[in-house]
């Protein structure tokens, strides 16, 4: 009988740990609308998209020309989004705050860091 009991505290535990991490993921997912204000002008305004497939996060930039440039070491925790994203050669390094349907945070480019900010689109 403890078998038992061990067993469906486990299963338990790890379906709740499913739960939490299936909840956080939602406030990230869609499509936001990015202002990187001391980007070079290209660079300054795109949409950052996020998707879900079997739990695995994936993402991409869409630039206001149509270049879409897929996003690598995407990582979604305690609400922080972190990813790279590698433009003409660099690779650019996010990371973001997520809270009230917008991103705040900071883009660290060849120029230096500069700020960001983005809006969940509805």
């Amino acid at each position: 009988m403890k078998k038992v009991t061990f067993v469906l505290m486990v299963l338990a535990f790890v379906f709740a740990t499913q739960q939490s991490f299936a909840a956080d993921n939602k406030n990230v997912l869609g499509t936001w609308k990015v202002a990187v204000a001391d980007a070079p002008y290209e660079y300054v305004k795109s949409s950052f998209v996020v998707s879900e497939v079997k739990g695995i996060l994936s993402g991409k930039v869409v630039f206001e020309d149509g270049q879409e440039l897929k996003v690598s070491n995407l990582e979604f925790a305690k609400d922080v989004i972190k990813f790279a994203v590698n433009i003409d050669g660099n690779d650019i390094k996010v990371t973001a705050k997520v809270g009230d349907s917008k991103l705040t945070g900071k883009v660290d480019a060849p120029d230096g860091i500069l700020d960001l900010t983005a809006v969940k689109k509805q």
